[in-house]
């Protein structure tokens, strides 16, 4: 395991590093990854074959004084750069949760980023300064120049803007500052993990959030805590959570009798290994020191805990917290009919959640809502779904797979989480094969919007015109209009160029293109929930007859 960075401290290092020591690592992004990398008491060594770098063996790297390499020219030295550059950063984790601090607000706004209303060119440039616009004018740059071409200066830029983020508790705005920062290195290092929809989406929710905060009434994106009642939690159930990013660990799910969801995560920089260690591995809440094995069965009084808007708990010393007895899976959870469920799921709430009274059989999921087809989320959890192949009326807690109408996976049975537990009893038949996916109706600007996040501005200039063209009018045959003008402003402004006072042609400045980038991925991604709906609903409906 390696330890993490701050981006700040990576910022620095970028920043302190010569033009020419940049330029190497542009050449060589991954070349710390051939190095050997060995533990040597409390402390990492890398050897480069001539110099060895030398950096504290586990952690979070604060500042620069403590990474040393034997040239002796830390911290503007090659070795030690491309060593940082090759660490996780600190920050990056999708379920990390932040304690809670003075002035915190007591809920979270629900606005939305609109980032397709009409803007004058004006506007290009956000309204006001501060992180929120050192955040929008990094992202805006990485987009025009495609992350494909970004280098160590780019990465800088957004680094130092996820640490004024993070400072100034902007944390929904911190984050994909910092994931688009790691993207920009991960493709140059051409590192398997990368996946440009992610990237992507990101991207997108960097340059939202980023507008929205910049305007009139901003700053909303901070992750607010709301003190909570003292209250018993039930136990849910634990799943395992691997990223592309380099994290793995253990989510546990719990909720309020009220029906309210909230979670514990035990999640670092780590690969699948971890996530069984974790999941019998003691997680701390309010003096508890619980396994999530055993926090997802047990009820829990709680005293004096926070929780994020999204359910995350937050535990200071204040915070309390005993044992009360084993879950028993009953409440408002369970009494909603699966019809109301399944439209909750489909619509982002509950983390696309379901808990059923259902008769499960293998594949066949039948419940109030029709017939769904269930899957595991690991190998160990549809060896499980073998063992329950004989039909059979069972508490079961799922998730909606919404890219696949019709399809659920199964996470727990009985108070059983599949994907950790071994059930008793023999195998049943082979099951089915697992449904494939579809591909999603907008494929088409899809595929342009993640061209020009990889290339930028150039993929769809003037090269590109009669390629768009044709994808435009494609999309009107598909009776898309929204989406073939999208398309079509976002191409105009790839294209727009600027005369200067010599008379050369420049691109304009990247704001209008980054606007009109973001307008068309917002359009993209409510236009596919609402088809994925549609989809959904002619799934799940019984047929005539």
């Amino acid at each position: 395991m390696r330890p993490q960075v701050m981006p700040a401290v990576l910022a620095d290092a970028l920043a302190a590093a010569p033009a020419r020591v940049t330029r190497r690592l542009d050449a060589a992004p991954g070349a710390a990854e051939d190095w050997q990398w060995h533990p040597e008491g409390a402390e990492l060594h890398v050897s480069t074959g001539q110099e060895t770098v030398r950096l504290p063996l586990a952690g979070v790297l604060t500042d620069l004084a403590q990474i040393t390499c034997t040239c002796l020219l830390t911290p503007r030295c090659l070795h030690a750069l491309s060593v940082l550059s090759a660490l996780p950063l600190a920050g990056t984790s999708p379920v990390q949760s932040e304690e809670p601090g003075p002035g915190t607000s007591s809920s979270q706004s629900d606005e939305r980023p609109d980032p397709g209303a009409r803007q004058t060119p004006s506007r290009a440039r956000p309204p006001g300064g501060g992180p929120a616009a050192m955040a929008w004018e990094a992202g805006a740059e990485v987009l025009a120049a495609g992350v494909a071409h970004a280098g160590a200066a780019a990465r800088e830029r957004l680094l130092r803007a996820a640490h004024a983020c993070a400072e100034a508790s902007l944390y929904d705005l911190a984050r994909p500052a910092t994931a688009v920062a790691q993207g920009v290195h991960d493709v140059r290092a051409k590192r398997p993990e990368f996946e440009l929809a992610g990237y992507a989406r990101d991207l997108a929710e960097l340059l939202g959030t980023a507008w929205r905060d910049t305007g009139p009434g901003g700053q909303s994106a901070r992750r607010r805590y709301e003190a909570l009642p003292p209250m018993i939690l039930q136990g849910l159930f634990s799943e395992p959570v691997v990223t592309a990013s380099g994290y793995a660990g253990v989510v546990t799910w719990l909720a309020d009798e009220a029906g309210r969801l909230f979670s514990v995560a035990d999640v670092a920089p780590g690969g699948v290994e971890r996530v069984g260690a974790a999941y019998r591995a003691a997680v701390r809440f309010g003096g508890l020191a619980l396994s999530p094995e055993r926090l997802g069965r047990s009820r829990v009084f709680a005293q004096n805990a926070a929780a994020s808007a999204d359910g995350r708990l937050s535990s200071t010393k204040e915070t309390k917290a005993a044992i009360h007895g084993e879950c028993a899976w009953t409440g408002l959870l369970w009494t909603e009919p699966p019809a109301g469920q399944l439209a909750r799921a489909l619509r982002g709430e509950r983390d696309g959640l379901m808990f059923l009274r259902a008769e499960l059989a293998g594949r066949d999921l039948r419940t109030g809502a029709g017939t769904l087809t269930a899957v595991g989320a690991t190998p160990d959890a549809e060896a499980n779904l073998r063992k329950l192949a004989q039909p059979h009326e069972r508490d079961v807690i799922v998730r909606v797979v919404p890219d696949q109408p019709g399809v659920v996976t199964v996470l727990a049975a009985d108070r059983h989480d599949l994907p950790f537990a071994d059930l008793p009893g023999p195998s049943g038949p082979p099951l089915p094969p697992k449904p494939g996916g579809r591909a999603p109706p907008l494929t088409p600007l899809h595929r342009v919007l993640h061209r020009m996040a990889m290339g930028g501005r150039a993929t769809a200039g003037p090269a590109a015109a009669a390629t768009i063209a044709a994808t435009a009018a494609r999309l009107r045959r598909d009776q898309l209009p929204t989406a073939a003008a999208l398309l079509e402003s976002l191409a105009r402004q790839a294209a727009a160029v600027r005369r200067t006072v010599t008379g050369e042609s420049l691109p304009e400045p990247p704001g209008e293109l980054a606007r009109a980038w973001s307008a068309a991925m917002t359009y993209a991604g409510r236009a596919e929930e609402e088809l994925t709906l549609r989809l959904w609903r002619a799934a799940t409906e019984p047929g005539p007859g």
